[in-house]
């Protein structure tokens, strides 16, 4: 799968910020409660942040997959942003796996969503799936990115905008040194460093590297859910995927989560030892992940089974979509109703408004 099939044509959309903490919640929470949060005069106020700030939040919650952007019902130059399956199966408040993101699989499972295809990410894209140096500088990733899209048929965007993205792609799963201009607000802590997927390397200032294999905080639900997610859209339907695709194959688990084929195999065994139709087979040696189901139920199960251990109070797992290309669509809700709704609540806000002003 290359570049051009794998993401869309998106540069530093982010407005120069990685994500915060409290800001995928915070993008989901808001596009639930009103659709047309973003676009509103009012959203610095409604979400406590800066102008660009809000955009970048709209542009983290979309890119990480919980809310995605629909055309208004009624305006067609203007869009709503609205909840995905995805997103209400694990950030709403009453139904959610993990609302407030407490639990370390779901910041896996973000970073899969939101590099997985089709991604809004290629330079992310690109760093994790295609660039093959385990360690390099800065300079060496940004030099292959501009190289990388040059070759795609895409309208080539200015260098200063692949630029920014790797700078802000360093500064969300590492740690950097300040630089002269940096504010406090620039090395605000991402909690994608969670994941310590990229780290210094080590007695060096400018380099940096991949941690490949086992990482301390990646559970194995994680990972077998990434491995029935891929296997949902990438293996036209079958029920057998063989380990060799899940490890090495281009946007495969084992590339945008820097994991062997002897992590995914120990991952997706656990797994097998909490939910049933879930196995290893090994057909004249070769290893294979098979299911009994549609791997879109078995990632629900997995998941609903990881989230259990910690929470009593779950139910209605058959009710939720976790993994899959529906799980990215827009949540089938009364979604047009209530931005047509808000629309001309605002209208009547302002029409009262000028009229107690006359």
């Amino acid at each position: 799968m290359t570049l051009e099939q794998s993401a869309v044509p998106t540069f530093a959309n982010h407005q120069t910020f990685h994500p915060r903490f409290g800001w995928i919640k915070k993008g989901y929470d808001s596009a639930a409660k009103n659709p047309s949060v973003f676009g509103l005069p009012e959203a610095p106020v409604e979400l406590g942040v800066g102008k660009n700030m809000v955009e970048a939040i709209r542009f983290w919650s979309s890119a990480t997959r919980v809310i995605t952007r629909k055309p208004h019902p009624e305006r067609s130059r203007v869009s709503i942003s609205v909840p995905t399956q995805f997103g209400r199966a694990f950030l709403d408040e009453e139904y959610g796996l993990d609302p407030f993101m407490e639990d370390p699989s779901t910041l896996w499972i973000l970073h899969w969503q939101a590099i997985s295809a089709e991604t809004m990410l290629p330079i992310w894209r690109l760093a994790f799936n295609d660039f093959s140096a385990v360690e390099f500088t800065e300079d060496e990733l940004l030099q292959y990115c501009v190289d990388e899209v040059a070759a795609t048929t895409w309208q080539p965007p200015k260098e200063s905008s692949i630029r920014k993205d790797v700078d802000c792609l360093l500064r969300m799963y590492t740690r950097r040194e300040t630089r002269g201009r940096q504010t406090l607000d620039d090395v605000l802590d991402s909690p994608f460093r969670e994941l310590q997927i990229i780290q210094p390397s080590p007695g060096s200032r400018n380099s940096f590297r991949f941690v490949r294999g086992e990482k301390r905080g990646l559970p194995a639900a994680a990972i077998t859910y990434a491995c029935l997610d891929y296997m949902s859209r990438d293996a036209g339907g079958s029920k057998t995927i063989s380990i060799d695709r899940l490890a090495v194959d281009p946007g495969s688990p084992g590339r945008i989560m820097k994991l062997t084929a002897e992590n995914i195999v120990d991952a997706i065994a656990q797994s097998a030892r909490e939910v049933s139709g879930i196995k290893i087979a090994r057909p004249a040696g070769a290893q294979q992940l098979t299911v009994d189901s549609p791997p879109i139920e078995v990632a629900r199960e997995v998941m609903f089974e990881h989230h259990k251990k910690r929470r009593s109070d779950l139910w209605g797992a058959e009710n939720i979509v976790v993994a899959g290309p529906a799980a990215r669509q827009a949540y089938p809700d009364d979604v047009p109703e209530r931005a047509v709704k808000t629309a001309q609540e605002k209208k009547t806000r302002r029409n009262s408004a000028k009229g107690t002003a006359a």
